[in-house]
């Protein structure tokens, strides 16, 4: 039975569809020979890799909304943001719309597109939160959830009809007993469940695997072994049942160097498990043409008691880092963890990165670091360019980075050191640079300029 259209109206939006890397790359012409190219890449037989950031590749996560008035806010997951099962369906087919009304209301009347996390389990479903639920019971909740916010019963105050919801979620961290602890042959039923369900209530949204964590080898290993168990009722493998593969791309707090000591962790150690992660997928048979998101990522993730601070400035340059990287990895949405969350009740934070002021939560103050993350959409208005043997962003023998940037007129080249100062020679058409707080000065081409962990953007003719 279908639900009555919700009472609830918002602008028009662009509905999104998934897409693979192989798609996106083939909508932006795709791998093409040199024309008008900057001088690393003007050898005539050169061969470009293109890679253009849509909005909703800048997401995050948002206990209270507060990003939902910004532009900048592409796309947005909701968990930790009052919408579980059990807040959603409190009693067997008894609904609280409220929480995700109001959500997607916001989100859409933003631009924004959402996801939404399938779990945890209610009482009635299962023993605990993180057991597999009854079937039945967790296939009638999505099916009430996918038709709500399905086109059929969404629209906008002109009476248009429009997706509320893109995007479902199978589970959250199914692969660590926090929020799973039945098996993984439990899980691929749920996936299967909600593939299910949404080819008959709404084709056109996107199923996304469950979230899995990434840092440790075990929870790697447990990756690799989902991806590879096959649903019952077909025997085919779990992935054929996804349209987009989950990886909560968290690095340990800290990372062991080659002299023995402890260094914090960072962007690139993100993408080392992107990596490592992408290879045990392929030995399983994971095809690489299903898209990744990171749903998940932040630094410093230990006890907040004992959490090693980072700086304000590493802050603002790992959120400009961490989504240049996975950009030019192929990732095709980040949500940042977290927006607004608040204080903990022992004090600190979840993660040293927020994009609010978490102290001033109802203000919804931006930090540096939620500048930041306007500024580096705005770096990133162009399209990254690598070659057919190298993704774009670039790091030389001494570990630099160069970000090759083509905008509508002239190029930008964002260059930095993660692990030490170092000297990169700018082409002879360079103008300006703007530092990572954008301060904007005036450069002399052909000269060479200083870089660290902080990035800066040069811009230049060619």
């Amino acid at each position: 039975m279908l639900l009555s259209p919700p009472r609830r109206s918002f602008t028009r939006t662009r509905l999104t569809a998934a897409v693979s890397l192989t798609a996106a790359l083939a909508l932006l012409g795709g791998p093409t020979a040199s024309a008008n190219l900057p001088v690393e890449l003007s050898h005539p037989k050169t061969i470009v890799y293109k890679v253009r950031a849509p909005h909703s590749f800048y997401g995050v996560h948002d206990r209270y909304l507060s990003s939902l008035s910004r532009p900048s806010t592409g796309s947005i997951r909701l968990w930790d943001a009052g919408t579980t099962w059990a807040t959603i369906e409190p009693s067997p087919g008894t609904w609280n719309w409220q929480p995700l009304d109001d959500a997607v209301e916001a989100a859409h009347a933003n631009g924004t597109a959402v996801t939404l996390v399938l779990g945890l389990s209610p009482k009635y479903a299962a023993a605990a939160s993180t057991d597999a639920p009854d079937l039945t019971m967790y296939h009638d909740y999505v099916q009430a959830v996918m038709q709500r916010y399905s086109p059929a019963n969404w629209h906008d105050a002109q009476g248009n009809y429009y997706r509320g919801i893109g995007s479902y979620q199978v589970w959250n961290e199914a692969n660590i007993t926090t929020f799973w602890t039945g098996t993984n042959a439990q899980l691929a039923d749920l996936t299967k469940t909600v593939y299910d369900v949404r080819n008959a209530t709404d084709p056109g949204a996107q199923v996304v695997s469950p979230a899995m964590v990434t840092r440790l080898k075990f929870e790697q290993k447990t990756i690799q072994a989902f991806y590879e168990t096959k649903v019952a009722s077909t025997g085919q493998p779990v992935w054929k049942y996804v349209d987009v593969i989950s990886l909560n791309l968290y690095p340990t707090e800290t990372i062991a160097t080659s002299s023995g000591g402890q260094r914090v962790s960072m962007p690139e150690d993100s993408i080392g498990l992107l990596n490592s992660v992408r290879t045990l997928l392929s030995k399983g048979g994971v095809p690489s043409s299903i898209p990744v998101w990171d749903t998940e990522i932040n630094y410093g993730m230990g006890r907040a008691a004992t959490t090693v601070p980072i700086s304000e400035d590493r802050q603002v340059a790992y959120v400009m880092r961490t989504y240049l990287l996975n950009a030019a990895q192929g990732v095709q949405r980040v949500n940042w963890y977290a927006y607004d969350m608040g204080t903990l009740p022992g004090g600190g934070t979840l993660g040293n990165t927020l994009l609010t002021d978490p102290t001033q939560r109802s203000a919804g103050i931006l930090t540096p670091a939620g500048v930041a993350f306007t500024r580096i959409q705005n770096w990133m208005n162009g399209t990254l360019i690598g070659t057919t043997s190298k993704r774009p962003c670039i790091a030389d023998k001494n570990g630099t980075y160069t970000c090759l940037v083509k905008y509508a007129t002239g190029y930008g080249r964002i260059y930095w050191n993660p692990m030490k100062s170092a000297r990169v020679r700018l082409v002879n058409s360079a103008t300006r640079k703007v530092d990572e707080y954008g301060v904007t000065t005036r450069v002399k081409g052909g000269t060479r300029l200083r870089v660290n962990y902080k990035p800066v953007l040069v811009k230049s003719k060619n």
